[in-house]
């Protein structure tokens, strides 16, 4: 059995091609910048005389008012920041995934035959389960 349809919150980042280009930069310019707010890299580690153990931290930025105070670049000595060149919003992972009843928002649950299971006794006993 899986659950599905339940859309993840993400932050949206939605580049304005025209800014990005009135100050003489490009979508790789700001796709660096995003990558370089998110490095998830080991922080340090511990050296014992038998084991090592890294430190990790999550650096994902959450909060869409993190990235819009960040600079993208310097032009004539002023900061670029995000919010110059994109908008930047809490929305869904994936747009294109969810599920609905009637216009409104639902949870899908998907459940498969497992091999050699016994279908009439399962559904008999989901049916028995489940009544009110």
């Amino acid at each position: 059995m899986s659950i599905s349809g339940g859309q993840r919150p993400a932050v949206r980042i939605h580049a304005n091609p025209l800014a990005l280009a009135a100050y003489g930069l490009n979508l790789d310019d700001l796709r660096t910048t995003i990558a370089n707010l998110n490095v998830n890299t080991p922080k340090g580690n511990f050296d014992g005389p038998a084991q090592s153990f890294a430190i990790n931290a999550n650096d994902q930025i959450r909060d869409p008012s993190d990235y819009l105070k960040s600079v993208v670049a310097y032009r004539n000595g002023a900061p670029v920041l995000l919010t110059d060149v994109a908008s930047v919003e809490i929305a869904a992972e994936n747009t294109r995934l969810s599920a609905w009843m009637n216009q409104t928002p639902a949870l899908l649950v998907n459940i498969q035959r497992q091999p050699g299971a016994n279908v009439i006794q399962s559904s008999t006993a989901s049916k028995l389960c489940c009544r009110r």
